[in-house]
């Protein structure tokens, strides 16, 4: 919705001169003659009409100075963006393992004919084989969910709570061979599992090694070899609050794997990729309720503790992430008899060309450099002393400038991915580099700048004031990804082929052997491809983020900070201040304790030390100073329900017992119990009459005869009255003694 802007346009002329004639008496009280012939009041009825049109101007704000107001609050509107799916590939039975390189692009086409290009993200092995079973062992023994996977429905990889030796096995219809890598991909269940979790992820991590980055100050006795510190790049992404291993079946039994698991998962928490790359060969054996003998992965939690059970939708084997997104257009440049480049051969199949050419537009030198525009190799066929050569780029001639101010090409298959655009120019036989850049306020004369709709797949140059103008005659090339955007979001199973094209044939050295054998499908639709956002969204998104918290200053700040610490799901938390959780009973000024619940299933959900320490530092990084902050778990206060009931007459007493047992444990469970289902509110007293409320709830309850309470496991006589709980805590369900009786 677009953001609705007050009218500032509410004055008129006649209502300026009123309110100045009305000052008069105040600012000059020996000015008499107010008729409309004094010079005075002809002055005011013209500054009238000078402020009536500034309050004009004021109250039309042009797009452009819109889009200024955004960048000044480092907000701007997003280009379009490519649309992504898991991409399965398989082979033939008998097949050997294929390699399949990062980039290869597939066509699907679905059912109306219409044909879509995906391109690969990683590399990948082809394994022979696909995936049969996927079974859970955890405290109640096997559970196959084969059919679960199959069909897209949640499945707990470690069992609804995740306990510590639970394990998930992965059984495959050919034995996995030593030194042959295996691709897997989970999807997770949740909103805290996807992209945008993983963003978060890397830009926390990227702020913490910002903040720790040394300060240099200049010094000028320091001497030029003397290095500068910097702070390394973040690493993967890990989970460090559980401890895996996976495991492969032999003839000599279970192996383990240690070293040889690449997890872009970080411990089944985000949906990606695990590469398994065994160095031993698996051996068929029959595993749990699956009667027929496999090949299995096994993959066990030994130690810790997950935030949130993980949950995936979608296993599969031999797969990778593809992107909608397609390079165009190649341009073949003819090298000069005698010409050698610098090196002789390209570094690889994507290198910085740097070219000049001659006056027949023929390359008279070529260097293949670090910097300069970073172009794909198609072919490259060396000049002799007396033969000439040709180089073969993955790039489009895309104009040839008249020289005009702000002149405008236009590029074939829009919209672009923005990120993926070079530009460079042959200018007299030089060639330029171009940077894209969002205007050109800051662009001086000489730089070399143009900007980018990537919608329409316009670029525009500057104008010789605020930019350099394309100079007469300069012939520019342009390399770039097109992407259907939200057309982009394919649907389920469509048929799918490796594209024959030249990009494939120079990225793919067995192109032939792949295009025969390889076959490909798409379990899941493709998501995320979305159109470019207009203004008054980009505007309305602003605004929501800075309606948000910056800095934690109200108890609600430090409770949503929480929440959103990036890599970890809380599923309650509760903050008190002036608190110290040490001392309960002293004021505490400027502390602020947190407590926080895990998204754990069971009667008692405890946090993590990992848990406690990734919301304090997350939270500590924007409290204000002068406060400190205290995270801390739960303190329960367990309480069991003895009570003696009536059943009615013609249901079963072991049926009543169980359901009125499950009510009381659902009514007091930390994270979904309470009157309105979101968890026992901390510090809330357990009333006997409410207790008494949900029994007589339960169907097959006539009534209640005798029912007391009993705290913490308390061997003393269960008290009839209320149970009281300190404001801090909270309630636990202890083991109930419930007698049903007729």
């Amino acid at each position: 919705m677009p953001l609705l802007l007050p009218n500032l346009d509410d004055r008129r002329w006649s209502d300026l001169v009123d309110e100045g004639r009305a000052l008069i008496p105040l600012y000059g009280s020996e000015w008499t003659d107010q008729n409309a012939s004094d010079p005075g009041i002809t002055l005011i009825e013209l500054l009238a009409s000078v402020t009536e049109m500034d309050i004009f101007e004021v109250n039309r704000i042009s797009d452009r100075a819109r889009l200024k107001f955004l960048s000044l609050v480092g907000v701007s509107p997003q280009p379009p963006l490519a649309a992504s799916m898991p991409l399965r590939f398989s082979l033939p039975a008998g097949s050997p393992s294929m390699p399949l390189a990062a980039g290869a692009i597939f066509s699907g086409t679905d059912v109306s004919g219409t044909v879509t290009p995906f391109k690969t993200s990683r590399p990948l092995t082809i394994a022979p084989g696909s995936l049969q079973a996927v079974q859970v062992l955890d405290a109640g023994g096997f559970q196959d969910q084969t059919s679960n996977c199959l069909r897209g429905l949640p499945v707990g990889i470690f069992g609804s709570a995740a306990a510590v030796g639970t394990e998930l096995y992965l059984g495959f219809d050919q034995p996995l061979a030593a030194a042959q890598s295996l691709t897997l991909y989970f999807q997770l269940n949740g909103s805290r599992s996807g992209a945008e979790e993983r963003g978060s992820i890397l830009a926390a991590a990227e702020a913490r090694a910002s903040a720790c980055a040394p300060v240099t100050l200049p010094c000028l006795c320091k001497s030029a070899s003397q290095s500068v510190p910097t702070m390394p790049e973040p690493g993967p992404i890990t989970f460090t609050g559980v401890r895996l291993t996976w495991e492969i079946l032999t003839a000599s039994g279970w192996a383990s794997l240690t070293g040889a698991v690449s997890d872009d998962t970080a411990s089944f928490t985000l949906t990606g990729t695990v590469v398994i790359t065994p160095s031993v060969a698996g051996l068929p054996g029959i595993v749990g309720k699956v009667k027929m003998p496999l090949s299995y992965l096994r993959v066990r939690l030994d130690a810790g503790a997950y935030d949130a059970p993980p949950v995936v939708t979608t296993v599969l084997a031999n797969t990778i992430l593809a992107y909608q997104t397609t390079p165009v257009g190649n341009t073949t440049f003819v090298i000069a008899a005698g010409v050698v480049a610098s090196p002789p051969t390209p570094p690889g199949d994507v290198a910085g060309i740097h070219v000049r050419l001659g006056g027949q537009g023929q390359v008279i030198a070529l260097q293949f450099v670090e910097t300069g525009p970073q172009l794909r190799i198609l072919a490259f066929t060396p000049a002799t002393p007396t033969g000439a050569g040709s180089i073969v780029l993955e790039c489009a001639a895309i104009g040839t400038s008249n020289g005009t101010p702000d002149y405008t090409i236009t590029l074939p298959q829009a919209p672009i991915v923005a990120l993926s655009l070079i530009v460079f120019s042959i200018e007299n036989g030089e060639q330029y580099g171009w940077v894209s850049r969002p205007d050109f306020d800051a662009s001086g004369r000489a730089d070399r700048h143009f900007t980018l709709d990537a919608t329409a797949g316009t670029i525009t140059f500057g104008n010789g004031e605020h930019g350099l103008a394309a100079p007469l005659g300069a012939t520019f090339y342009a390399a770039w990804e097109g992407t259907a955007a939200e057309a982009g979001n394919v649907r389920a199973a469509l048929r799918w082929t490796l594209l024959d094209s030249p990009h494939n044939r120079c990225l793919l050295p067995n192109y032939n052997e792949l295009a025969a054998n390889v076959t490909a499908d798409n379990p899941v639709a493709a998501s995320g491809g979305a159109g470019a956002e207009s203004l008054d969204l980009a505007i309305v998104r602003a605004t929501t983020i800075f309606e948000e918290p910056q800095r934690a200053v109200t108890l609600d700040d430090y409770e949503q900070f929480a929440l959103e610490t990036p890599g970890r799901n809380v599923a309650r938390v509760k903050g008190w201040a002036n608190h110290h959780p040490s001392f309960p009973c002293f004021s505490a000024p400027g502390q602020v304790t947190l407590v926080i619940l895990p998204y754990l299933p069971i009667r008692r959900p405890v946090p993590s030390a990992e848990l406690l320490q990734a919301v304090a530092n997350y939270v500590n990084s924007r409290r204000i100073i002068g406060s400190r902050l205290k995270v801390v778990a739960p303190t329960y206060i367990e309480v069991a329900v003895q009570a003696t009931i009536v059943a009615l007459a013609g249901s079963s007493l072991a049926g009543v017992q169980q359901r009125v047992t499950d009510m009381i444990n659902q009514f007091l469970d930390p994270l979904t119990g309470g009157l309105g289902g979101t968890g026992w509110p901390f510090g809330r007293d357990v009333y006997r009459a409410e207790i008494m409320q949900v029994i007589g709830g339960v169907a097959g309850v006539d009534y209640i005869a005798t029912l007391a309470l009993e705290v913490n496991g308390c061997q003393c006589d269960p008290q009839c009255g209320n149970v009281c709980v300190a404001p801090t805590w909270l309630v636990a369900a202890g083991q109930h003694t419930i007698e049903v009786t007729r």
